[in-house]
């Protein structure tokens, strides 16, 4: 046999050495296809990674809501669930020893929560008059804390503690200074389950009386607490009162109703039968027959200007004051708040002493000697109040002789649990 030729020999070779270029190309690639599935590898880790973060979220916000849904149901004492032995079973417990425990549930209504300050409906809650209530005004900067319950004062209690307060001792032990919360808590009609309005009305004193309660419902001294010096002025503050304790109640449902009606029927310059029916209508009483809404608490106050449209004769002012009261008895239950007490005025030399006789004049007509006739004496706590800053004309006093005024009217009103 003949040896093949050298030329095919050659081509021999070439056909089965694979070139160069060709060698390197597959490398390329399988690199590439290598990066590739290193990177579907990542991606696929990244993915479950983010899976499970995910869940994560997820868990923790089913956890945080679960949370907020039990606490919320644990402050609303919406429905308790107590787990107890049933007495059947307790009974028999001896003869059925042997029987696997049993227990029942049982699902009660959570008791209402009881407000700690409640409302003392007519014919209230009598404070006394006349000497009874005689005090001494004071002040105490150091305030000691006797009621557990109580470990700060607020705003309203500090200021009545530092600016004067005047507790007659035969109420020392009863008298409480209210704060602002537990006077919304006692007169809010939501809270008390009661339909309760607090309406003042009369003279300039009485308007002071009415801004006087207001610092205290608002917890604000409202006009920067400045004084009332003369009559425009006390209009204007009386209208400011007025428009902030309305918008309180109409945007707060537990913020009590206390109003100033029939401001120029009550003044006392036109007769108290005109008062009587202006009353009787904004209570919806509208016959001899019907009463209006028995918790509609009335504050009215005249005195001086009855004093003299009964031409400054006393017996014939007490008598219209007393039919007054007998009209309020029998239909609308008021509240009557003493006269102040005068000091003597040059231009007004009588008036002091008269006006003295007219509250004495009063005092067998109404409680405590008639409890049908609820009454608030002021007349000795402006007696005592000699300083220099308790009054700038001599009857009508400052802001904070009239806050405390109302605090007495709270306390007529209102009981500390």
């Amino acid at each position: 046999m003949m040896p093949p030729h050298p030329l095919t020999l050659f081509k021999r070779k070439q056909t089965n050495n694979t070139s160069p270029t060709s060698v390197n190309a597959n490398l390329i690639t399988t690199d590439h296809n290598h990066i590739e599935n290193k990177q579907q590898q990542t991606n696929m880790h990244s993915n479950r990674i983010s899976t499970i973060q995910k869940m994560r979220y997820i868990w923790i916000c089913i956890a945080i809501t679960t949370l907020f849904a039990l606490r919320l149901l644990k402050v609303q004492n919406l429905k308790i669930e107590q787990t107890t032995i049933a007495p059947d079973i307790l009974s028999n417990e001896k003869e059925s020893s042997t029987n696997n425990d049993h227990q029942v549930v049982v699902i009660v209504d959570a008791p209402p929560i009881q407000p700690r300050v409640r409302f003392i409906p007519y014919p209230h809650k009598t404070l006394g008059s006349g000497a009874s209530v005689q005090c001494q005004w004071e002040t105490r900067h150091n305030i000691p804390i006797n009621d557990t319950s109580t470990t700060l004062l607020d705003f309203t209690q500090q200021s009545a503690y530092t600016e004067g307060i005047c507790i007659p001792p035969t109420l020392n032990n009863t008298i409480h200074i209210f704060s602002s919360a537990e006077a919304i808590q006692c007169l809010s009609s939501e809270i008390q389950q009661r339909d309760i309005r607090v309406i003042l009305s009369g003279d300039s004193y009485m308007r002071q009386l009415y801004i006087g309660l207001t610092d205290i419902l608002l917890s604000k001294h409202i006009s920067d607490d400045k004084e009332i010096i003369e009559n425009v002025q006390r209009s204007k503050m009386l209208s400011t009162a007025r428009y902030w304790m309305k918008k309180r109640h109409e945007t707060n449902a537990t913020f009590p109703f206390v109003q100033y009606q029939c401001e120029d029927e009550c003044y006392g310059k036109n007769s108290l039968d005109v008062c009587s029916q202006c009353i009787s209508s904004f209570s919806g009483n509208t016959t001899n027959n019907n009463r209006g809404n028995d918790d509609d608490v009335w504050v009215v106050g005249v005195g001086v200007h009855t004093y003299a449209r009964a031409k400054r004769q006393v017996d014939i002012a007490v008598q219209h004051i007393q039919q007054f009261l007998n009209t309020e008895q029998e239909h609308n239950r008021t509240i009557y708040v003493s006269p102040p007490q005068y000091f003597h005025r040059e231009d007004y030399p009588t008036q002091s002493i008269n006006m003295e006789r007219l509250y004495r004049g009063l005092l067998p007509h109404v409680a405590p000697e008639n409890a049908a006739h609820p009454f608030l004496d002021v007349f000795e706590l402006t007696q005592s109040c000699t300083m220099e800053n308790c009054t700038y004309d001599g009857g009508h006093r400052s802001r904070y002789v009239n806050r405390w005024k109302a605090q007495l009217l709270l306390n007529m009103l209102c009981e500390v649990r």
